[in-house]
């Protein structure tokens, strides 16, 4: 039976996050779409062929031909139309950021629990093969004891009037944007709990385009007592890798974001150079076969519950750390 997926948001977003990934994943369409504008919401179902618009949010929650809700909304309406999907039964893929705050995402996870749902978080770089092979790699004691992590992911965000992600209040900023991948590759490979140590932010023109961060570092440091290094900015070129040391060599990884665009995989051990090269079937598309299958069968899925806390609970830790330095703005 194809899984009937509405998208709450006429976002850009879900153009490649859900209705490229539909076209290839089996059994699955977009079948409705909601916006706060209804006009908005007719022209994007025109220009992508979603053949029902929904006059609101609800509309489209309610709607009994519709099985199962994606919602690409700014990261301040994620807990009120998640927990409003699930109260419904409906199963929700909710975009990343989670949510605006920690006591949001525990009130989405307890939401979940309470109706017996599906709250999965749109970490669709986890679902690719290559992410897989970076976990257990990592984790196989290869490398041997992990003593320190770089992790970046630069990508160009002009300052545009309306561009939501220079907007703090409803979710915006480097950290929460695009930190959120390379402290997720970190946290997720290690499996162990990272604790902010340092960070700072620049702010430039705070005060004109709304209080967000540009660009955030931080270090980090794990249990057992890696360093992590982590960058993010919106005002730099578009860059994405991963390298971890350990006491027996390294593994570099190019784009773990998206491998799909192009990826480069090599580690040293003792000496001995290895690489490997993955599938391009996209991230998106690989996230989207887990979600159909959590629905339909009840299989597993690791971005929700606690492991989706545990990474709010790190960017907001981050982000307070990095508030605190008075002279953070440029």
């Amino acid at each position: 039976m194809t899984l009937r997926i509405g998208i709450l948001g006429a976002a850009r977003v879900a153009t490649y996050a859900m209705i490229a990934a539909a076209r290839e994943v089996d059994d699955v369409t977009v079948h409705a779409v909601a916006a706060r504008d209804p006009a908005r919401a007719r022209a994007y179902a025109d220009q992508h062929g979603i053949a029902k618009v929904c006059t609101d949010y609800q509309a489209l929650i309610d709607a009994d031909d519709v099985d199962a809700v994606y919602v690409a909304l700014p990261p301040n309406l994620h807990a009120r139309w998640s927990i409003a999907a699930l109260a419904a039964g409906k199963p929700v893929l909710c975009e990343k950021p989670f949510a605006l705050t920690l006591a949001d995402a525990e009130a989405m996870v307890a939401a979940e629990a309470a109706h017996s749902g599906l709250l999965m978080e749109a970490q669709h770089s986890h679902y690719h093969p290559l992410s897989a092979f970076m976990r257990a790699f990592v984790q196989s004691g290869e490398l041997g004891t992990i003593t320190a992590v770089d992790a970046e992911f630069n990508a160009p965000v002009p300052a545009t009037p309306g561009e939501l992600r220079y907007e703090r209040a409803i979710g915006g900023g480097a950290i929460w944007d695009l930190g959120i991948y390379p402290a997720y590759w970190a946290r997720s490979a290690l499996g162990e709990v990272l604790a902010p140590k340092a960070a700072t932010q620049r702010h430039v023109g705070n005060d004109r385009i709304g209080g967000a961060d540009i660009a955030t570092d931080a270090v980090l440091a794990s249990a057992s007592g890696a360093r992590i290094s982590l960058r993010c900015a919106m005002d730099a070129p578009l860059s994405a890798h991963i390298r971890f040391t350990g006491t027996r060599g390294h593994l570099a990884i190019r784009n773990p974001l998206a491998p799909q665009h192009g990826h480069a995989c090599r580690w040293e051990i003792d000496g001995v150079v290895s690489t490997q090269q993955f599938d391009l079937r996209t991230s998106y598309a690989h996230q989207l076969d887990h979600f159909r299958d959590a629905v339909r069968r009840g299989t597993d899925v690791p971005t929700r519950g606690d492991d989706t806390k545990a990474t709010m609970r790190l960017l907001t830790a981050i982000d307070d750390l990095a508030r605190q330095d008075p002279a953070h703005a440029d």
